[in-house]
């Protein structure tokens, strides 16, 4: 082998350890970030408004009010709220959401129904994570 097909050699394994590590990064990154946004998904439902005027159910439950995060009845939500993740051709792909899939309370709270103002949950999760992502983007890729 001359020198100019070492150089080469030894340019394609630098940008194969550098590819390596910046999927080991990037997983990195979504493993910490849904585990962040699930954290604060539980986190939210226990600090909700409530809305006093509203009873209901053999406990006495008081709803959220409209556009604040489901407040806990009997923790059955919360408890199911969980992420995983999985990559795909190198890219790491992140899930969180709740296990629950029949009734589609998660779902009904979130967006609404037509007889319930939506109680979002998650999307109000991400968006108080947002900053955090951003600094831990910055941190993780800065080398």
């Amino acid at each position: 082998m001359d020198s100019f097909d070492k150089q080469i050699a030894d340019f394609v394994k630098a940008l194969e350890k550098k590819q390596k590590k910046a999927e080991a990064d990037s997983l990195k990154f979504v493993r910490m970030s849904c585990a962040k946004v699930e954290g604060t998904a539980k986190e939210i439902m226990r600090d909700t408004i409530t809305d006093p005027e509203i009873v209901y159910g053999k406990r006495g439950h008081h709803p959220s009010k409209p556009g604040n995060p489901p407040a806990v009845d009997t923790g059955t939500l919360r408890q199911s709220i969980s992420h995983s993740i999985e990559v795909q051709n190198g890219k790491a792909i992140g899930y969180v959401g709740s296990t629950i899939k029949n009734p589609e309370y998660p779902k009904w709270l979130e967006y609404g129904t037509s007889k319930m103002a939506p109680r979002p949950w998650l999307s109000t999760s991400l968006i108080k994570c947002q900053s955090w992502m951003a600094n831990l983007w910055k941190e993780i890729f800065k080398k």
